[in-house]
């Protein structure tokens, strides 16, 4: 493998451990120091996504005018000193800003480096490096939260935001040293992308945040009235992790395979695995599901971002990929947690299957 696509992966892996650290970190520490409750959590969760639903776009196109590398080490800065800030706050309010400059840096981060994806590779290789970048921030992101899992018994929480912030600044180092050029010029002035295009994947990536996010703050509540163990959950949330990692690592094969029914083939099993979750949701149904939906994400991500970055002005269209996952993100839990109350807690999963299969 190329030096530079080395450590350029050890990066994006590195930031993405201390984002998954801190993923579930938050709404702990808030928990345990704050009090807070379940409807403050849900406002601290959704303030996240707040600002990744039009920022994304903004430092994307930033990025094709002044660099990838000066917005990638931007947001990991930003993100390295909210990390230290949680540490020394004070109330909930304090809480809830710092998670809104959490969606600001992640806005810096992600659009930048999907665009460098690719910047340094060409159309025949294109694939095959977004599934290793994929690969690259997913199994960081499970990692992560493991670790958070596992050393919350031994040492305090407030430690743990300093490991966050220690794993920024070793993806600072993996993205300092690396020569981070933009798209070609020419090729940003004479190519004209698809508007449609643009449109179908910007609409299958709302679905996709919509529904992940809709699933993760779900699903917990779901399981447990259906009579699944709080353990059995934890498994099957990352069964969805797995699955979508080896999807990503898989990913140019499955796409020389599949070819253009990718995107057909992930919506209709999104909506098979949503199905399945509303019409049975017994441990081995849901097992089968949280496995569907894992191969369902890592097919819709995956190639949605190949057709993105094979535009020009990649920092633009990347922004716009994002701002479109933020955008379902934002949308999703409130949607679908009021249906769930207001008719049942099945009924969310019967309107992700629809979404799926329009």
């Amino acid at each position: 493998m190329d030096p530079l696509f080395t450590r350029f992966y050890i990066g994006v892996f590195s930031i993405s451990v201390g984002f998954g650290i801190m993923t579930p970190l938050v709404p702990l520490f808030a928990t345990l120091k704050f009090s807070a409750n379940e409807l403050e959590l849900g406002i601290i969760g959704t303030l996240v996504a707040l600002p990744y639903v039009f920022t994304p776009f903004i430092f994307g196109r930033m990025s094709d005018s002044i660099g990838r590398r000066p917005l990638i080490l931007s947001g990991i800065l930003l993100y390295l000193f909210t990390s230290f800030l949680y540490v020394v706050s004070t109330s909930l309010e304090q809480i809830a800003i710092l998670r809104i400059l959490e969606g600001i840096s992640f806005s810096m981060v992600w659009p930048s480096t999907e665009a460098f994806v690719g910047d340094v590779s060409g159309c025949a290789s294109r694939s095959r490096a977004v599934g290793l970048y994929s690969v690259s921030w997913s199994s960081g992101y499970m990692l992560g939260s493991m670790l958070m899992g596992l050393m919350v018994h031994f040492i305090d929480l407030t430690c743990l935001f300093f490991l966050a912030g220690f794993m920024m600044v070793v993806g600072i180092g993996g993205f300092f040293s690396l020569k981070i050029n933009n798209s070609d010029p020419e090729e940003i002035s004479n190519a004209r992308p698809s508007r449609s295009l643009v449109l179908v994947v910007s609409y299958v990536m709302l679905i996709w945040g919509f529904s992940i996010l809709s699933f993760f703050s779900l699903f917990p509540s779901y399981a447990t009235k259906n009579g699944i163990s709080p353990s059995m959950i934890g498994y099957l949330i990352g069964t969805v992790g797995m699955v979508r990692t080896l999807v990503f690592f898989f990913f140019s094969r499955v796409i020389s395979f599949v070819g253009s029914a990718t995107m057909p083939l992930g919506m209709a099993l999104l909506s098979l695995s949503m199905f399945i979750s509303w019409a049975s949701p017994s441990e081995v149904c849901l097992f089968a599901s949280a496995s569907i939906l894992g191969l369902s994400l890592g097919l819709l991500y995956s190639h949605s971002l190949v057709l993105m970055l094979s535009l020009p002005s990649r920092g633009l269209y990347a922004g716009i990929f994002e701002s479109s996952i933020g955008l379902g993100e934002l949308l999703g839990p409130v949607i679908m947690g009021y249906f769930g109350f207001v008719v049942s807690p099945s009924f969310p999963y019967l309107c992700l299957s629809s979404l799926g299969g329009v």
